[in-house]
């Protein structure tokens, strides 16, 4: 996809399919999840989409589908979402879209995208595989459009980072995940050990994974 105007015909495509299927939407035009839909086991893999082939991937029953990615990857399996849904089945759930969300994009930007990432979600969902919720949002005031989302679900980040100090950066993410007060936080790569201390004093169940590349390294 090469401009907003792709991002907007490929949300359109999946509305269609999505209203086609009988998911529910709100008044707002955001798909509403129910708890069922989202997995509850702990995966022993995360692998990033264009993976998900790899000889490292031994039993897909027990791997979950992520897009942390770059964006090119996540747009060219997006493109082909519908015609490839039947392979996600084989595995053991996906975590929602990742398609990149900043604070400094124009706010409704922030919110296209945002809804293009939950209508990957349901697509996956209304086709009966189980999904994760991605945490990444972008500025405070889009924080309404998760407001539909169960609570007590398993959610996931994906993180690229080393070891630092507290910053406002932590404590805002850890806020945020505590908003969706989940049943437990997958993370994916290399997550601070600031947020993990902050994660530990709140309570919040988490369970680690090596970045693809990190774990690709490992066992070479």
């Amino acid at each position: 996809m090469n401009s907003l105007l792709d991002v907007f015909k490929l949300t359109d495509k999946l509305i269609a399919y999505l209203k086609g299927k009988g998911f529910v939407f709100t008044s707002e035009g955001y798909p509403v999840f129910a708890k069922p839909m989202f997995l509850t086991e702990i995966p022993d893999l995360i692998v990033p989409v264009q993976q998900r082939k790899n000889r490292r991937v031994k039993d897909k029953k027990r791997t979950v589908v992520s897009f942390f990615c770059g964006d090119d990857y996540i747009y060219r399996r997006l493109v082909k979402l519908l015609d490839e849904i039947d392979e996600y089945k084989e595995y053991m759930g996906v975590i929602g879209a990742d398609v990149t969300v900043t604070k400094d994009m124009d706010l409704e930007w922030q919110r296209a995208i945002i809804l293009l990432n939950q209508l990957v979600m349901a697509v996956f969902a209304a086709n009966g595989i189980k999904i994760i919720l991605n945490t990444r949002m972008g500025l405070r005031e889009t924080k309404d459009i998760f407001r539909y989302m169960p609570r007590g679900i398993m959610i996931a980040s994906g993180f690229r980072g080393g070891d630092r100090k507290y910053s406002n950066t932590d404590f805002e993410y850890v806020s945020k995940v505590l908003s969706f007060l989940p049943s437990r936080l997958l993370i994916y790569g290399r997550c601070h050990k600031s947020v993990l201390k902050r994660l530990d004093t709140l309570g919040i169940e988490y369970v680690l994974y090596k970045d693809f590349r990190d774990l690709c390294r490992e066992v070479a």
